[in-house]
């Protein structure tokens, strides 16, 4: 009895069949690691133990709706909160219950929050401002349990100018500590009438989000009057003043085509601004199929700082349809300094070899070596059926060695879409070039060699599609197969497990969903690492 009496939990845990009957009651992986954290011994136990869960997918995507109660709108005689009705739609709030329910691990896609927002209230008592704007914000229930660890909060917002005030308000009555972005609609630039209050004016907006470092705004195409408008300045600058606040602040303005002139000449008049508060810009460019643009020189503006766009630009997407085409955008691709992430969609063409020859020859103008900053490319084969297979293969393998050739070291992420073929003589000179790829995600491509991903040599992630009969190397830590069909029959079943059987003596720990998407892992202590990875790549 006095030795029942102290028995420690790790003492019990010990024991295999307790641990894995144990392991079986904690459903969410999350709780598994933490329990692995505890101490040395505890992640040595559970690292030997197969656990497998089911996974849960969830569009964390809501509409929320405030307008006045029928025939309430100028009863003033009542307080605000009595004359509104905030709703919100049932198939969000249904699915967001579901998933807190959900006996397997729940995962909210991108790590996202959206909230579609209608505000038809129009003008509101001045009284009363405080008490709305605090039931608005509540009414978002931004720190449900389910979205603990959400890092990014997108608003799309259906109002005027009044009302889109009213929005900008409520995030200061909001808080979560895991918010690292927020996007807001960009018409919100327009001139908000809350600023003309010196109490809205001074206060701090992002107090709430002790994580934040990222304002995104998404630019919709030039025809929309709020493609480049900042009004006359007064909120950027407001949001920027704010935003300085926060470690590594910075601005983000998404889908910009190179020749939105009015948000080029708008992002100018902010440049000193934000140099001054040590708020940095960047720019994601979408060219589209443009294959000349113009390549924006050093200038000085208003604030006397110097400014180029090409040095704000981190991130474009190209769609490229010839090899005359290829050789501009890499040259003015070369120019991009602080380029992050880069995106080819490339149609049937082979680069020839005066292409080739030219790039060679001047690898300074007409290569990406120099952008050192760039850690994510990504290729997409725009499919011709009616090509010969045989020669698109060949064609396509060429395309894909050359075009690594002129990428820096610096590339970690490497991204295949659509009718590429590996073989061990691709991969071996992707690795030659690209030396620290330690992510392949490679979709609706084929295999030539079945040991082809033992040229990389810091491969740690690899995402793929249907059922790939390959080595995976030792240094694969996540392996994840996601499939683009599903069905249902005896066949798709022993597809499955096959699969499971394949992969599950390599790895331990695995999930899987109803429409065939498959999880491989080892290390339990890395789940969160892994989940943000994962988060990302189904849409």
């Amino acid at each position: 009895m006095d030795a029942a009496k102290n028995l420690s939990f790790l003492d019990i845990m010990k024991v295999d069949g307790v641990r894995k009957s144990i392991l079986q009651y904690v459903v969410k992986l999350n709780d598994i690691e933490n329990l692995a954290k505890t101490c040395r011994y505890f992640d040595l136990l559970i690292n030997e133990d197969s656990i497998r869960r089911d996974i849960k997918w969830l569009f964390d995507d809501h509409y929320v709706t405030v307008n006045y109660r029928p025939g309430l709108d100028e009863a003033y005689e009542l307080p605000i909160l009595e004359r509104i009705n905030i709703t919100k739609d049932n198939r969000s709030c249904k699915a967001l219950e579901e998933g807190s329910r959900y006996h397997g691990e729940t995962v909210i896609y991108k790590n996202r929050i959206i909230f579609n927002v209608d505000l038809d209230i129009g003008s509101y008592i001045g009284e009363e401002h405080v008490s709305l704007l605090q039931r608005i914000a509540g009414e978002f229930m931004l720190n449900y349990q389910l979205r603990s660890d959400v890092e990014n909060l997108h608003f799309r917002c259906r109002c005027n100018v009044q009302e889109r005030s009213l929005l900008l308000e409520c995030l200061s009555y909001m808080n979560h500590g895991s918010v690292r972005r927020i996007e807001l609609p960009t018409g919100i630039l327009k001139d908000c009438h809350c600023l003309r209050d010196r109490d809205v004016r001074i206060r701090d907006i992002f107090q709430g989000f002790s994580s934040l470092n990222e304002l995104l705004f998404y630019v919709p195409p030039d025809k929309s009057p709020y493609s480049g408008s900042f009004g006359n300045g007064s909120t950027i600058k407001y949001l920027i003043k704010n935003l300085a606040k926060k470690r590594n602040a910075t601005i983000i303005f998404s889908n910009v085509h190179p020749n939105n002139s009015a948000l080029i000449r708008n992002v100018q008049k902010i440049y000193g601004f934000c140099n001054r508060r040590g708020v940095n810009i960047k720019l994601e460019f979408d060219s589209g199929y443009l294959d000349i643009r113009q390549i924006f020189k050093t200038i000085t503006n208003q604030d006397n700082a110097q400014f180029s766009i090409n040095n704000l630009v981190t991130f474009d997407a190209q769609v490229i349809s010839s090899s005359r085409s290829f050789l501009k955008c890499i040259k003015n691709f070369s120019s991009y300094d602080n380029l992050e992430a880069l995106k080819l969609s490339l149609y049937y063409f082979n680069i020839d070899d005066d292409t080739k020859d030219t790039c060679m020859l001047d690898l300074e103008r007409y290569s990406l070596r120099n952008c050192r900053k760039l850690k994510k490319v990504t290729l997409y084969y725009l499919e011709s059926s009616s090509r010969s297979a045989e020669y698109t293969e060949e064609m396509l393998g060429n395309n894909l060695m050359f075009i690594g050739s002129l990428m820096p070291d610096t590339v970690e992420r490497l991204e295949l879409f659509n009718g590429y073929h590996l073989s061990s003589e691709i991969t071996e000179t992707l690795n030659y070039y690209m030396p620290n790829i330690k992510m392949l995600t490679f979709y609706d491509g084929a295999f030539k060699d079945s040991d082809c991903l033992n040229a990389f040599n810091n491969l740690n992630v690899f995402i793929t599609n249907g059922n790939p009969i390959i080595e995976i190397p030792e240094s694969i830590r996540l392996f994840v197969v996601g499939q683009r069909y599903f069905y249902s029959g005896n066949q798709s079943k022993n597809f499955y497990r096959e699969l499971v059987r394949r992969y599950s003596e390599r790895f331990l720990k695995y999930l899987h969903d109803t429409t065939g998407k498959y999880i491989f892992f080892n290390d339990i202590t890395q789940w969160q690492k892994y989940k943000c990875i994962v988060q990302n790549i189904f849409n």
